[in-house]
């Protein structure tokens, strides 16, 4: 990291009491601008604790994300397939930093990851909340030769990855929500936005965007929408926050890997068998109106289906907010 803002998040990471004038040396700065960048840092969503007399502290350490560890710890698939993996400190959204290196560079097999999203997006264009390093905000980029028929279906897929994770680490009753949600007891613990540049003939870029949650404040919690909850409050042990990546990018690449291959024929089983809502009574919004219906499941597309009175229909992804009664 660079110094600033991030060089001081390093020093006070672990959670220790760091005297202003200690800071200040070690930043080569005066103690009042140290005072400015741990405001700065607050404004970020950093619980920092000002203790009189003695200095700052973190009130819960955070463990930064290092590209190093991240690379150590990929899956032998993953290691072929991964070309580059950058960490910001801070960017607008991961997904945006990709795509504009597509200007001068190729982004098949690279990733972008953040310890801050200032415009965190997710599906619709819902702001994603993640206060700095207290998620997982991460974008893969991936070139097709040619638009795959199963591209329709690459957030659900991709759903499958973040589920193959969390189960890998002993978190129990994970479930998917269509079309790019993954829950724990019904809960939102991440997200999926996928975004396509190209034509069909192909090369097709795809920026695969994941946003999960690792340790959210509850004051945190409170302010999103809707019930929430993340990887810290399911495990018996704290998980390395780079270890979670390093797993979420290998089953993310074997699943790519997986449908070069075209061995992914058994995603869509894995999807269904992980359908929280199938059955369920629900709603539908659409912009121009509500259907209300009983849940039942998804097609080969990916598609989602629902009975409309007595009628099964189908209901592309894209444009529909599902609302589980």
């Amino acid at each position: 990291m660079k110094k600033g803002h991030a060089y001081l998040l390093s020093i006070i990471s672990d959670g220790n009491i760091h005297s202003g004038e200690e800071l200040a040396t070690q930043l080569n700065i005066s103690r009042a601008a140290i005072w400015k960048s741990i405001k700065h840092l607050e404004s970020l969503g950093v619980l920092i604790e000002a203790i009189h007399g003695k200095g700052y502290r973190l009130v819960r350490a955070i463990e930064l994300l290092s590209e190093r560890k991240i690379n150590k710890l990929l899956s032998p698939v993953a290691q072929e397939c991964c070309h580059d993996i950058e960490v910001l400190f801070k960017t607008e959204s991961t997904n945006s930093s990709l795509f504009e290196r597509l200007v001068s560079e190729k982004i098949h097999g690279k990733i972008v990851l953040a310890e801050y999203q200032s415009q965190g997006r997710g599906r619709r264009g819902n702001k994603w909340l993640s206060p700095l390093g207290s998620g997982i905000t991460l974008s893969v980029g991936w070139q097709f030769d040619i638009a795959p028929k199963a591209l329709s279906l690459l957030s659900l897929y991709m759903g499958v990855a973040v589920a193959r994770t969390l189960e890998s680490e002993k978190i129990s009753e994970v479930g998917l929500k269509w079309p790019n949600d993954i829950l724990v007891m019904n809960k939102k613990i991440a997200g999926i936005l996928i975004e396509v540049r190209g034509e069909a003939s192909g090369p097709v870029d795809v920026v695969i965007g994941i946003g999960m949650n690792y340790e959210l404040a509850e004051t945190v919690k409170l302010d999103i929408k809707q019930p929430v909850t993340d990887i810290c409050s399911n495990t018996q042990q704290r998980l390395s926050r780079n270890k979670v990546v390093a797993t979420l990018i290998s089953k993310v690449f074997e699943i790519l890997n997986d449908m070069e291959t075209k061995h992914s024929l058994k995603l869509l089983d894995e999807w269904r068998a992980l359908d929280c809502y199938i059955g369920r009574q629900a709603k539908l919004l659409l912009p121009n109106e509500e259907i209300e219906g009983v849940l039942k499941g998804v097609d080969n597309q990916g598609s989602l289906l629902m009975s409309v009175a007595g009628e099964v229909k189908s209901y592309t992804s894209g444009e529909i907010s599902l609302r589980v009664q």
